[in-house]
């Protein structure tokens, strides 16, 4: 026999449902929040404490007016150098991607060559102030490193062997190392290509 369940008592049992849902509903948000609460009251690990305290900036101590004119007589140089050691490094890469001739690659580099020295005697008619002496020989050492770099990517146009690219390839990494530490020192901020 089946018992016929009024509509009174069918209301009655969706209402407790409903209750029981939400008071369950109540009950996990409470205990949610009291887990949140406690998280963020408690005290950090010391293994925290050393992670942010790593992370501190350190301010770079102000500049000197002769550091300033130097910096700022250098930039004409920095362009002009980074520039053409880019176009250099074009050249090799297309002439690798077969979108160039060995006799393009000497087309496109070997005016880079005196554009290098230039850059170098400019650069030598500079005088660093002593704090950034060093700096200054790092950025001629950069500068040497490009000139020779083009003179040596000149030659797989003659021969045809990539072993002078893979040779100029190592000189203008590190003198692009170089301009770098050189240019983070002097304008920080500066683009740096990825």
């Amino acid at each position: 026999m089946q018992t016929e369940v009024s509509g009174s008592q069918r209301t009655a049992r969706i209402a407790a449902v409903k209750g029981f849902g939400v008071g369950a509903l109540v009950v996990g948000l409470i205990a949610l929040m009291a887990v949140a609460a406690f998280r963020e009251t408690a005290k950090p690990k010391p293994q925290q404490v050393a992670a942010s305290t790593e992370t501190t900036h350190v301010e770079r101590p102000a500049v000197t007016a002769e550091e300033e004119a130097y910096a700022r007589a250098l930039w004409p140089i920095h362009a002009q150098v980074k520039q053409d050691a880019v176009k250099m490094t074009f050249a090799g890469l297309a002439y690798k991607m077969g979108d160039i001739k060995r006799g393009a690659v000497k087309e496109r580099v070997a005016p880079l060559t005196p554009m290098f020295e230039s850059a170098a005697s400019a650069l030598n008619k500079l005088q660093p102030p002593a704090s950034m002496r060093e700096l200054h020989d790092e950025y001629l050492e950069a500068i040497k490193l490009y000139r020779e770099a083009s003179v040596t990517m000149v030659k797989v146009a003659a021969d045809g062997r990539d072993a002078h690219l893979v040779e100029a390839q190592t000189m203008s990494e590190k003198a692009s190392g170089l301009t770098l530490k050189v240019g983070e020192t002097l304008w920080p901020g500066e683009f740096k290509p990825n």
